[in-house]
């Protein structure tokens, strides 16, 4: 009974629930989510992701450049690359000698696994990545045809000698 009494009080017992609706509540929910939705938006529609790029360069520029076996151009020179690792650089200009190098791409801290696919994917705008490898040629040496000939012909003697002894050598040696 005393439940009832301090329900009556309360003005609860006998009326049915209001279906007022509270629009000023309604109307800053909506403003809220549509905010959230175009910010959601907004950030993800622009994301360019990473753009990783190395670039190189030689000295003296104008060097032709092979980035793993495949030409590309001429120093300077930017290519864009996909994965950290280990590639493989060819500089070569008339004049000078081929150089050949290894370049590793390290991996940004943004780009580790579990954190790249929020840079990749929600970050807005683009982040870069960009690398450098800077290669210096040097000039080729001219020998002269008569060192060339003198070396040549010490080779020719040093072969034929040691290949008449090796052969007469192993042909004692058997029973």
């Amino acid at each position: 009974m005393h439940a009832i009494m301090t329900r009556e009080r309360r003005g609860f017992v006998g009326k049915k629930p209001s279906l007022k609706v509270d629009w000023a509540s309604l109307v800053a929910r909506a403003v809220v989510f549509t905010t959230l939705c175009s910010w959601l938006l907004a950030t993800t529609s622009g994301c360019n992701g990473v753009r990783r790029r190395l670039t190189i360069t030689s000295e003296p520029s104008g060097a032709i450049v092979y980035l793993n076996n495949k030409e590309i151009g001429k120093t300077p020179i930017s290519q864009n690359f996909l994965y950290s690792g280990i590639y493989n650089i060819k500089c070569c200009k008339e004049g000078y000698e081929m150089k050949e190098t290894y370049y590793k791409a390290g991996c940004p801290w943004y780009l580790y696994p579990g954190i790249d696919f929020f840079s990749e994917n929600f970050t807005p705008g683009e982040l870069r990545d960009e690398q450098s490898c800077h290669i210096v040629l040097d000039q080729k040496r001219e020998i002269p045809e008569n060192e060339l000939y003198e070396k040549a012909s010490k080779l020719r003697e040093e072969a034929h000698s040691n290949s008449v002894d090796n052969y007469a050598g192993s042909q004692t040696s058997s029973p």
